[in-house]
């Protein structure tokens, strides 16, 4: 008896880290700034990067994967020396569907077991001596995880085709996301810059600044 108690035990645990399709919208994404963004990534804006990380509850936008996200950008610098601040922070309600997930664990996760999130997603910049606020963008994001056997095709195959779907094995990263994320900072940073000149200044000059 034991044995058998295992048996489901191990296959339930496999449904749940087999079975992951995730799918997320943002709210008023701006497009890429690709031509505007070519005219003043010569000169990087370098900043000291501040996770800030939400608890209890794991947030799939917001992992250290944020960190390798920041550094493939054209426009952005990591450096702890730098005194400019980047805090990155999130706020996040989940919202679980308890009878879904009860007809997952009866039909040995062929029926879908649904959860919702609406999370706030925060990019401050900061000067890292007088902690005067230079700039703060909020990117409110809508999230829907399903999870079911029936899913693996779709994870497999709709993200080649739509940057707002991704899925697989680990239920706390989302790396899809958190690249949209770092790109609407990015073009909605890029825009305040064009339009204010003095803004990217003061940015590049902060950031070049250096802690002994």
């Amino acid at each position: 008896m034991k044995f058998y108690l295992r048996l489901v035990f191990v296959f339930i645990s496999f449904l749940f880290l087999t079975c992951n399709f995730h799918y997320f919208a943002l709210a008023n994404e701006l497009r890429s700034q690709t031509e505007n963004l070519d005219k003043i990534s010569e000169d990087k804006i370098r900043f000291h990067l501040i996770r800030v990380e939400e608890t209890p509850k794991s947030n799939l936008y917001n992992s250290p994967a944020l960190e390798f996200e920041l550094a493939k950008s054209k426009l952005f610098k990591l450096s702890r020396s730098s005194k400019l601040n980047l805090t990155y922070s999130t706020k996040t309600g989940n919202y679980d569907s308890g009878l879904s997930g009860l007809m997952f664990l009866l039909t040995l996760g062929v029926f879908p077991w649904f959860t919702e999130s609406q999370s706030n997603v925060t990019f401050t910049l900061m000067d890292r001596e007088d902690k005067k606020i230079i700039r703060d963008y909020t990117f409110p994001i809508q999230g829907r995880k399903i999870v079911s056997w029936l899913t693996i095709p779709f994870y497999i195959v709709l993200p080649i085709f739509s940057d707002s779907m991704d899925g697989g094995t680990n239920y706390d990263v989302s790396n899809v996301s958190l690249r949209l994320l770092v790109e609407a900072f990015e073009a909605e940073l890029v825009k305040d810059c064009i339009e204010d000149p003095k803004l990217l200044e003061t940015l590049r000059n902060k950031g070049n600044e250096s802690f002994e």
